[in-house]
């Protein structure tokens, strides 16, 4: 069964095994403690052999402690990382200098620095992006000391090849872009073109007559219908007609023809108006 182990008839539980674990140096102290209260009631030794043995079991305790010590090197008091310079895509162990040199590193960390720029393994540093960036390091010595280094700079450059590299990829990149924008700047899209449409109808509207009687070609469906439009470097040349009613109150057709230089942002402005055969405003391109 899960989570119980089976002991002959007996069953051993998780949260008694977790229970054992944290009892148990509560129940070595208790024997250890009894057992010494023990000797010291005890009439089998003399009060010079129970002393002896105190001083003994002292020096033993004292010894292991002082070993435990030396085994553990001395207390780390400083901790020096001199700044850094490597390419990208470049490897490098990085120089620790310690305080005394011989204490004894139990962990290292390294913090607070761009892991965009470089990246961290154990002591080794990589070069992963063009860029600087500044690095702390803190270690932990067999004494569970912390100490922190200073702030330490960290450079990444780019070798003669990966500049060449890096270079052609902005070029073509840039040069992707201008034939996408040109592409653009000779392409009209539906939302373009229905927002040409509107910008085109409050012009016609503005030199009409009955505004409120104009139609327009087109449709909800087929909003481009009876609109001819050509685009050529972001100059749009419009065609079309209204119906509206003039001073008599007749329904007449009237043709227009209209160029709006338009912006790369999408925003744009009438650079000529023609109505009904006359030229309202600019010249026609």
């Amino acid at each position: 069964m899960r989570g119980i182990f089976n002991y002959g008839k007996e069953k051993i539980t998780w949260w008694k095994i977790a229970l054992g674990i944290v009892l148990f140096p509560f129940v070595v102290m208790y024997f250890m403690f009894k057992y010494l209260y023990k000797f010291y009631r005890s009439d089998k030794f003399t009060r010079k052999q129970k002393a002896i043995y105190t001083v003994a079991g002292f020096a033993v305790i004292c010894i292991i402690g002082a070993v435990s010590a030396m085994t553990r090197g001395p207390v780390l008091e400083n901790v020096v990382i001199n700044d850094l310079t490597l390419y990208k895509d470049e490897t490098k162990d990085l120089e620790i200098s310690l305080t005394p040199k011989d204490a004894d590193i139990k962990a290292i960390t390294f913090n607070d620095f761009d892991s965009n720029i470089i990246s961290i393994d154990d002591k080794k540093i990589k070069g992963l992006k063009e860029g600087q960036t500044e690095v702390v390091c803190k270690i932990t010595d067999s004494h569970s000391n912390e100490i922190k280094s200073n702030k330490f700079i960290v450079t990444v450059s780019l070798t003669d090849k990966q500049i060449a590299e890096a270079n052609a990829k902005a070029a073509e990149e840039a040069a992707k872009a201008e034939r996408e924008l040109q592409e653009k700047r000779n392409k009209i899209s539906t939302t373009e073109s229905v927002t040409i449409i509107d910008y085109c109808k409050e012009i016609i509207n503005s030199l009409l007559k009955a505004p409120s009687t104009a139609e327009y070609p087109g449709s909800w469906l087929s909003p481009t219908d009876g609109w001819q439009m050509a685009k050529n470097n972001n100059l749009v040349t419009v065609k079309s007609y209204v119906d509206a009613q003039n001073s008599f109150g007749a329904m007449i057709r009237s043709e227009f023809i209209i160029q709006v230089q338009m912006q790369d942002d999408g925003s744009g402005k009438a650079t000529y108006v023609q109505f009904d055969g006359k030229v309202i405003s600019g010249s026609y391109q």
